[in-house]
C-alpha cells in the first residue's frame, strides 16, 4: 500500500504483523480497557438491554450474551474537534464513542481503549494528529472529523496507510463524492441527503430564498445542494452569498440577504457561527420579514442562544435529533446521553455511537483489525443495530450509509421541554435514504 509521511511504512509493517499473529496475539499486543476515559459508570449494562436487538448478521446476539470477540482488544482512536467553533459538537461524539464502547464490550466481552486527540478544527492539524495516533499510539482503526475539510484529509491519509476511518460529522458530497477514498466510511447524512429531504417544505415555507454558506467544502456543497433542492420544488434562489468561517460578525451578509427580497434565509452555517447567525439575524429584526431554514440541524447550536430564538429558526433537516424517531436502542442512547453526561442528545451522539459501533463489529465479523478486512465487512453491510428507523447500509460504491432523513421545525416557546433533556424541535417527516441519496454513479467517487 502506498505510504504518506515518515513513518507510514512502519505502520502498514505492524499491521501486517499483528494480521498474522492472529486474534489471542493481537489482543495481547493492544492492551486491556482504558478504564479512566470509559466515560460510563455502569453503562454498559443499560446499553446491554438495548443491544440485544443485533443478530447475526450485525455480529450481535439474542440476550447480550457475549459471543464473537471473546479475547479480542481494540484500540480506537477519535480525533475530532474539541477547540473552537466546533467544539461542542465533537464532545458530543466523544460521548456518543463512549456509550458505544460500554456497549460493546459488555455484549461481546471485548476491551476496548479510546485515544482522543483536538483536531482544532484544522485539516493540518487534524492529519497531524491522525498520523501521531496511528504511528505512535498505535491505534487499530479512527473515527471522528466534524469538519469535513479535516476529516477527508485525515480520511484520505488513513485510506492511504491502510487505517479504516469513519468520518463521524463529515456532511460535504465530497466525502463520498469526488474526495472519497477506499477506507474511509461516511456514517451520516450527505449534504444532498439533506437538502432533498426537505427541500419540498422549505418551497412551501416560503417561495424565495437567499442562501448564505460557509465558504469551504461542507457549506460549499451544502449550498449547491439546497439551490438545487428548492429550484426542482418551484422556488426561486434570489441571491447567495459565501462567508468566511469562522466569523464574529455576519452583519454585511445578512444585509445583503434583507436587500435581496428573498422571503427566506437557507443558512448553511455550523457551529459557534450558526449561533452568531441567529442572533444576529433576531437582533436586525429579520425574522419579522424573512423565514429561516437549512439543511443540517444541531439541536445544541440554539440551546445557546435560549428558547426565543429557538423559536424563530424555522424548518431544518437532521440525520438525529431528540425527537426524532427511535428504535429502543436509539432512546435508551438518549436516555444514557442524559443520565451518565448531564447532557441533552442531539446528531453527533449519533454520529460518535454508529461509527464507532460499526468500525468494532465488522472487525469482530472478520476477526480481523485490518483497514481491508474491515472494509469487505462494511460494504453493502445492512444495520440490525442501530440507533433510528428505517433501512440503513453502507452503500459499496462510494461508502455512504443510506439511511432515513428526519426534518424537525421549532416548537412554540411554551411548549419546549427540559426534562430528562433538551427538546425544543417537533418532527415533522422521515424520508427513506433511498429516496434522497444521490445515485452512485452520479457522486464522482472512483473506489
Amino acid at each position: 500500500m502506498p505510504g504518506h509521511g515518515n513513518n507510514s511504512g512502519s505502520t502498514v509493517h505492524r499491521r501486517r504483523y499483528l494480521q498474522a499473529l492472529g486474534t489471542g496475539a493481537v489482543a495481547a499486543f493492544a492492551g486491556c480497557a482504558d478504564t479512566s476515559d470509559s466515560g460510563t459508570s455502569g453503562g454498559g449494562g443499560n446499553g446491554g438491554g438495548g443491544g440485544g436487538g443485533g443478530d447475526s448478521t450485525d455480529g450481535g446476539t439474542q440476550g447480550g450474551t457475549k459471543s464473537g470477540g471473546e479475547n479480542m482488544a481494540f484500540k480506537v482512536g477519535v480525533i475530532t474537534s474539541q477547540s473552537g467553533s466546533y467544539s461542542f459538537l465533537g464532545k458530543g461524539e466523544v460521548q456518543g464513542a463512549k456509550l458505544a464502547k460500554a456497549d460493546l464490550e459488555d455484549e461481546f466481552g471485548v476491551d476496548i481503549e479510546l485515544v482522543t486527540a483536538d483536531t482544532e478544527t484544522d485539516p493540518g492539524t487534524g492529519l497531524e494528529r491522525m498520523k501521531r495516533l496511528v504511528n505512535e499510539d498505535q491505534v487499530d482503526f479512527t473515527l471522528g472529523g466534524v469538519s469535513s475539510s479535516v476529516a477527508i484529509k485525515m480520511g484520505n491519509w488513513a485510506s492511504d496507510n491502510g487505517v479504516a476511518y469513519m468520518a463521524a460529522g463529515s456532511h460535504s458530497d465530497a466525502t463520498t463524492g469526488g474526495k472519497c477514498a477506499a477506507n474511509m466510511f461516511r456514517p451520516t447524512c450527505s449534504n444532498s441527503m439533506l437538502a432533498n429531504a426537505l427541500g419540498t417544505q422549505m418551497a412551501d415555507y416560503a417561495d424565495s430564498w437567499f442562501v448564505m454558506f460557509a465558504d469551504y467544502t461542507w457549506g460549499q456543497t451544502g449550498a449547491k445542494a439546497i439551490k438545487s433542492a428548492l429550484k426542482a420544488n418551484g422556488a426561486e434562489i434570489k441571491g447567495e452569498v459565501g462567508t468566511p468561517f469562522p466569523s464574529q460578525d455576519y452583519t454585511q451578509y445578512l444585509n445583503e440577504a434583507a436587500n435581496s427580497g428573498a422571503d427566506g434565509l437557507a443558512v448553511v452555517i455550523a457551529g459557534t457561527d450558526q449561533r452568531i447567525v441567529t442572533k444576529q439575524f433576531l437582533n436586525k429584526g429579520l425574522d419579522s420579514e424573512m423565514k429561516m431554514a437549512g439543511p443540517l440541524f444541531e439541536e445544541s447550536v440554539f440551546w445557546g442562544i435560549g428558547k426565543e430564538a429557538a423559536a424563530a429558526a424555522g424548518l431544518w433537516a437532521t440525520p438525529w435529533a431528540a425527537s426524532s424517531p427511535a428504535t429502543d436502542l436509539g432512546e435508551s442512547v438518549k436516555q444514557r446521553v442524559a443520565s451518565e453526561f448531564g447532557a441533552s442528545p442531539f446528531s453527533r451522539h449519533f454520529m460518535g455511537y454508529t461509527s464507532m459501533d460499526q468500525l468494532t463489529r465488522a472487525a469482530i465479523r472478520a476477526g480481523s483489525k485490518d483497514a481491508a478486512d474491515i472494509r469487505s465487512e462494511l460494504e453493502g453491510h445492512e444495520l440490525e443495530h442501530k440507533l433510528k428507523e428505517g433501512k440503513m447500509y453502507f452503500r459499496a460504491d462510494d461508502h455512504q450509509l443510506i439511511q432515513p432523513v428526519s426534518t424537525v421545525k421549532a416548537m412554540e416557546k411554551s411548549n419546549m421541554q427540559d426534562d430528562p433533556y433538551k427538546s425544543w424541535f417537533e418532527h415533522t417527516s422521515k424520508v427513506p435514504g433511498d429516496e434522497v441519496a444521490r445515485k452512485a454513479s452520479e457522486t464522482g467517487c472512483s473506489l
